[in-house]
């Protein structure tokens, strides 16, 4: 069978579509690019504007000596054989080690940003003095924030998802994980810190534009990876202050459920309980409607509460919350729930949780448990 012939217009047709494409849509070519607005992003511009003179002419390079070889070198004809050229030894020399010391200054370069910008230390002989600081963990498919004052006092604040912080102030960020690796990434504040269980990594935050960061977990760590989101909330100082003073106080006043199966609850507000699963990131491992890998769906968990022997709708739900291994829903054999939310809430904090899932029940008589279809 004759090989098709080869029409190299067509290659330089797409090439220059590509070409087009990045021009008429530069903020998606150029959408990992570091942005403005966060900590010490010159440093990081600066950074990625080096690397990128010097990968875009060896890039262009390249591709020009490619097609220059897929042309130049093609079979034009089906018993042709092309021209075998052999190897060159002070050529080859020449681009390996032309490699190698590309990859040394990108190396150095990137070395004394993260020592000096990044990985930073804080302490009497530091250069960076933190305001406060705020333990980081990861664990999936979400992040919890500690918060401590500047003279390492413990708050007992803690908040999940949603991290909250004083602008133009010092913040250190120490990271970590509770379970797999994590990456805590939040891109307008610059830079990826990895959550590495057991061991802590550091980020100075040190943010001038308050407003909400957007961020993600930038390491795989499970099917619901996509879920595990990042919100900085960086605030006035005054207002931190005195959300912080309130977080405080509630903190203070705050009667945990524990894990007795036997406390009465009160009645619930199911739109206080809708809310509350939002703060304690559920929703990143549950649905209303559809199960996911990570966990069954709300309305799942209130039609399975329907079939438990010797258990209330409520208490089941009651027991799945605060002890999630006691039993497993049908078609998930392993607890990645964290296990603490019996010190996470009150009594009417898990009632109003408890009304929200059974608002969303789809319970019908008759129909069975099981994974929804």
């Amino acid at each position: 069978m004759t090989p098709k012939s080869f029409h190299p217009k067509r290659y330089w047709v797409a090439l220059l579509g590509v070409i087009l494409a990045a021009l008429a849509f530069p903020a998606t070519a150029l959408a990992h690019g570091p942005v403005s607005g966060g900590v010490k992003t010159d440093v990081f511009n600066e950074l990625f504007t080096t690397m990128m003179w010097i990968a875009t002419p060896i890039f262009v390079i390249v591709e020009v000596l490619l097609l220059f070889a897929i042309i130049r070198y093609r079979r034009r004809s089906h018993d042709e054989m092309p021209e075998q050229v052999h190897g060159n030894t002070p050529l080859e020399l020449s681009w390996t080690i032309g490699a190698f010391v590309i990859i040394a200054v990108v190396f150095v370069l990137g070395y004394r940003v993260m020592q000096d910008q990044h990985l930073v230390s804080a302490g009497p002989d530091s250069e960076f003095t933190p305001d406060m600081t705020v333990h980081v963990y990861g664990y999936m498919f979400n992040w919890d924030y500690e918060y401590y004052l500047a003279d390492g006092e413990d708050t007992d604040v803690m908040t999940t998802r949603d991290l909250y912080i004083p602008a133009n102030k010092n913040v250190l960020l120490e990271i970590s994980s509770r379970d797999v690796q994590h990456s805590f990434w939040v891109p307008k504040l610059a830079g990826k810190v990895d959550a590495v269980p057991g061991y802590t990594n550091t980020m100075l935050l040190n943010v001038d534009k308050p407003g909400t960061y957007e961020g993600q977990c930038a390491e795989y760590c499970g099917l619901n990876h996509y879920a595990m989101a990042i919100n900085v909330h960086v605030m006035e100082p005054a207002d931190f202050d005195a959300w912080l003073s309130n977080q405080i106080t509630q903190e203070n006043e705050f009667q945990p459920v524990g894990t007795d199966l036997s406390v009465e609850l009160p009645n619930g507000n199911s739109d206080e309980g809708e809310q509350l699963i939002y703060d304690l990131g559920c929703t990143a491992c549950h649905a209303v409607d559809k199960d996911q890998p990570s966990g069954p769906a709300f309305d799942r968990m209130s039609m399975d509460a329907h079939h438990v022997e010797g258990y209330s709708p409520e208490q089941y739900l009651h027991e799945s919350i605060v002890l999630p291994c006691a039993q497993l829903a049908e078609g998930y054999d392993q607890c990645i729930m964290p296990q603490d939310y019996g010190e996470r809430m009150d009594a009417e904090d898990l009632a109003d949780i408890i009304a929200y899932i059974t608002s969303v029940d789809r319970y019908e008589p008759g129909l069975q448990p099981g994974p929804n279809k």
